[in-house]
């Protein structure tokens, strides 16, 4: 019997370096992308949820994998369908661990595991009110798998087949994540002609660059696609990443002024320290960075069932934080309106 929950909301977590969603809704709990260490542990343990319906997973990266081996081996959770995209490619003995420890579940009726996430899984795996699409791979592409090249000739690696989600709820659109997507990612999305369009935008590559492409162009192609009110950055401040780039930042703040810019944490470019005391903006839900008073956003929270959406923190509250405790903040350059 499924669990069963009166509203629905996504919360797209703080996890540092990595990307992590969890879908609540009404027939059960979603999770897109598992992110680094313990963090979805810890958040689900706080939200007192010990069953995962479904996990989709948008790459073979640790930072989108290494939370999964955590769920599997730690024996608290009831797991069901988990997805996720064969990648002959990768050869860390993290991922062969992932990959044999889901076999072993799968074998004794623990999950039902299959290595393969793509446009022909829409349809099979929404758990309640929210319409879960899979907007790539195509088939094509997953039939051709990292390592090979695509009818243009361009070569194919992990993130050019990540997974690229999208959630719908009464036909309107909610947030469409995009993994590490990367410009032949891209290019191959947009030659499918499909509709990637969603108020959020949870930015590929944690606001990297996009391989070899030209950054600006990048992000114009991507925003003028998927048409977000929000946009986010899943970081975590410092380490040798120092994301998001000032570059992708600048170019999303000259092409769409209005978009409402979201960091998880507090980029180094945008403090040169943390404030003294916790902020007092965040969400209630569990971030990663709260402890080191190292949020930005923290765990950003949308309320599905509101008359009007409720988008959390609050896009009024979060620029005050920002405003008093980012004194470089990339995203209040003077394109902005409220700089």
């Amino acid at each position: 019997m499924p669990r069963l929950h009166s509203t629905s909301t996504l919360s797209i977590v703080d996890v540092g370096h990595g990307n992590c969603a969890v879908l609540v809704d009404t027939n059960g709990t979603v999770v897109i992308d598992a992110g680094p260490g313990t963090a979805l542990l810890e958040f689900l343990d706080q939200e007192g949820i010990n069953k995962v319906d479904v996990v989709l997973i948008s790459h073979a990266d640790k930072d989108h994998i290494e939370g999964l081996i955590a769920l599997v081996s730690s024996g608290k959770f009831e797991l069901g369908v988990i997805r996720i995209n064969s990648d002959a490619l990768k050869t860390s003995k993290l991922w062969d661990d992932l990959l044999y420890s889901l076999n072993k579940a799968h074998l004794a009726g623990v999950v039902d595991f299959n290595p393969a996430l793509t446009v022909g899984d829409t349809g099979t795996l929404d758990r309640g009110a929210v319409h879960i699409e899979i907007l790539a791979p195509n088939l094509y592409l997953a039939g051709k798998g990292p390592g090979s090249t695509d009818r243009a000739g361009r070569r194919l690696t992990s993130n050019s087949i990540s997974a690229v989600i999208r959630l719908v709820k009464d036909g309107a659109p909610i947030a469409t994540f995009t993994g590490d997507l990367d410009s032949v990612g891209l290019n191959n999305l947009l030659e499918d002609n499909v509709d990637c369009s969603a108020p959020v935008l949870v930015f590929p590559h944690h606001g990297g660059k996009p391989g070899a492409a030209n950054m600006t162009a990048f992000v114009h192609s991507l925003v003028d696609f998927v048409k977000p009110q929000t946009v986010i950055f899943s970081i975590r401040r410092g380490g040798k990443f120092s994301n998001p780039q000032p570059e992708i930042v600048a170019a999303l703040r000259q092409h769409a002024p209005a978009v409402r810019i979201a960091c998880t944490q507090l980029s180094t470019h945008c403090a040169a320290a943390v404030p003294p005391t916790q902020p007092t903006h965040l969400t209630d839900q569990y971030a990663q960075g709260r402890q080191a008073n190292s949020c930005c956003a923290g765990t950003f929270v949308i309320k599905l069932d509101e008359e009007e959406r409720q988008f959390l923190p609050l896009s009024a509250d979060h620029t005050d934080f920002i405003l008093q405790h980012a004194e470089t903040a990339l995203c209040q350059t003077p394109q902005h309106p409220d700089a």
